[in-house]
């Protein structure tokens, strides 16, 4: 379904959606109220909304959307400021994914099409997880009658419930018998929500200093940032060319610039780079970070893949690994989408699996070894 109060925007997001073999637009809906009427009827598999609307908004329209109907919601935003902080709202309150709203000329030549395209396709069987002032209990996402979606699901939930879990006094162990020198995450689809968990339990004095590529356009990681700096009791904030990585200190890359770890021992820095193309299908990359704490901290180091689609940060992740991190993977099922983290479990990459609602005391395991 597709949600937006721009009747040549639902047309156009239409006909790049129906490019597409695999996807079918089987409703629009010109406000959130329009939407949720439809739905009394029609049952997607994902719904595109727009952020902003007139009547019932997006945000309006999402918390019940996501509470009555379980439905991935992937938000459609303008990269304002004030369009960037409702996105993160929307993501807080539930929304799987979001893209950016394209130009009318990047909608019309097709340039857009392979992004949204793909967007649509990945919340597809996501994790839908409530809005906090209604439940915390993530539900899987409901797919519509055709039978081969629900037998692919059932199927795909089994084997991610399946992956045994790494008990927390295990990561400790491990940690205890390893010099860690700094800790580096990678996220993507479902990340924001996922840092905000794992971060704010943190306590001021965490003794690793943290990096993190999280996929997300420029404009939106800063306001990210400041979000999960309000919320954290460390300090969190967008990092600029050339900042030291020191204990109680998150930095995270900028959208469209790489973040690379350089320096030795003690003497740790970042370094930011909008030259190099896109890796993995992304700038900022979490290979490109991986690689680079491999490199730099010679295996010194804790590695954590979260919740994602596609596969970045694999091969940087398997560096690590040879390096003899730390590497740990969040549980594919508890993660919005299980992509990334998956990728990394199946080629054997990963020491401990661990699901999102411990990954903090997994965390505080790991500085406590430090400390």
């Amino acid at each position: 379904m597709v949600v937006d109060d721009s009747a040549l925007m639902r047309k156009l997001l239409t006909q790049v959606l129906t490019r597409d073999p695999g996807i079918e637009v089987v409703d629009t809906a010109m406000d959130g109220q329009f939407a949720l009427d439809h739905l009394s009827r029609v049952r997607p598999d994902v719904v595109l909304m727009d952020v902003d609307m007139p009547r019932v908004d997006g945000l309006t329209a999402l918390d019940r959307i996501v509470a009555e109907y379980q439905l991935p919601v992937v938000m459609c935003s303008s990269r304002t400021t004030a369009g960037a902080s409702a996105t993160l709202e929307a993501l807080k309150r539930g929304a799987v994914d979001f893209i950016e709203k394209p130009s009318l000329e990047a909608l019309t030549s097709g340039e857009a099409a392979a992004e949204i395209s793909a967007r649509v396709r990945g919340a597809v069987g996501a994790k839908v997880r409530a809005n906090r002032r209604t439940s915390s209990t993530p539900v899987s996402a409901p797919v519509s009658g055709r039978l081969d979606l629900k037998a692919e699901a059932a199927q795909r939930q089994a084997e991610l419930s399946a992956i045994p879990r790494t008990p927390i006094e295990q990561i400790a162990q491990m940690a205890r018998g390893m010099q860690l020198d700094l800790l580096a995450i990678g996220t993507s689809t479902g990340g924001p929500p996922a840092l905000e968990q794992i971060l704010t339990p943190l306590p001021t004095n965490y003794p690793l200093g943290i990096v993190i590529v999280q996929h997300m356009p420029a404009g939106f990681t800063g306001l990210l940032a400041e979000q999960l700096n309000r919320n954290a009791k460390i300090e969190v904030r967008e990092a600029a060319n050339g900042d030291v990585i020191r204990p109680g200190l998150a930095l995270i890359a900028p959208g469209g610039f790489h973040l690379r770890v350089v320096g030795s021992r003690n003497n740790y820095s970042v370094k930011l780079d909008d030259k190099t193309p896109l890796t993995s299908g992304h700038r900022p990359s979490v290979d490109v970070l991986f690689d680079s704490v491999a490199e730099a901290t010679r295996g010194r180091t804790a590695a954590l893949i979260m919740t994602g689609m596609g596969s970045d940060g694999a091969d940087g992740m398997g560096k690590l690994a040879a390096a003899g991190a730390l590497t740990i993977a969040q549980t594919p099922d508890s993660c919005i989408c299980h992509g990334m983290p998956k990728s990394c479990i199946d080629r054997g990459y990963t020491r401990g699996v661990v699901a999102l609602e411990d990954i903090a005391s997994a965390l505080i395991a790991c500085g406590s070894a430090v400390a």
